[in-house]
């Protein structure tokens, strides 16, 4: 029983691990570097230099001010370009959002952007509708990460890479293991979890290398 007890502990912590990460990412409002404020003044102040290009997709310093606001990152390029390749990735899965959740993000941006109080014009509302985009892209491709995850845990997950699929028979292994024990193994139960993350992170990095990814 109490084996039993110390499983729907660890796998609630899981799960709530992974909804707060999400929820972090996707809805911290500021940064100690960065806030909305800091970075609109630096979105109209920047240019629309090309600095990257995934797929002859574009990359440019005012996305790079944006990125910084919703990934609170100290290397905007490399985020910038890791997050255009994911959502490419989930485009071409027709993975997207779902109505209810894009209404949600786009509602979360337009709450925050509204505590400013700016002027309506044609340059505040550019920057409304940018950070609109980026912040959507991220949600994706947040959202698209756990998806592979989910495929996993659901064994319907399927790749064309022998060392993902050789870690993906042997996480089958373990959950099956894991499963004819009763599900009582919180050690077993860890292995999966972190088989999981690692299968999931190395099957997404395996298709960004085959996409073509110019800096400039």
């Amino acid at each position: 029983m109490k084996r039993k007890i110390i499983i729907v502990v660890l796998v609630l912590l899981c799960f709530v691990s992974i909804i707060l990460g999400v929820y972090f990412i996707v809805h911290n409002n500021s940064s100690d570097k960065y806030t909305l404020e800091s970075i609109r003044y630096e979105y109209l102040n920047s240019d629309r230099k090309v600095v990257a290009a995934v797929n002859d997709v574009d990359i440019t310093n005012k996305e790079l001010c944006l990125i910084q606001y919703s990934s609170h990152t100290n290397k905007p390029l490399e985020k910038a370009i890791e997050q255009k390749a994911i959502v490419q990735l989930a485009e071409a899965d027709s993975f997207s959002l779902s109505e209810s959740e894009e209404n949600k993000e786009i509602e979360y941006i337009t709450t925050q952007y509204e505590k400013l109080n700016l002027p309506d014009n044609e340059e505040n509302n550019a920057f409304c509708d940018a950070l609109i985009k980026e912040h959507l892209e991220m949600t994706t491709s947040v959202k698209y990460q756990y998806h592979i995850q989910k495929q996993i845990m659901r064994q319907s997950f399927s790749s064309d890479n022998k060392a993902i699929n050789e870690k993906y028979e042997k996480y089958k292994s373990i959950y099956k293991e894991w499963e004819d024990g009763g599900k009582e193994n919180s050690k077993l139960y860890k292995k999966i979890w972190s088989l999981r993350e690692e299968i999931a992170q190395d099957y997404i990095d395996y298709r960004i290398d085959q996409i073509q990814i110019e800096k400039y």
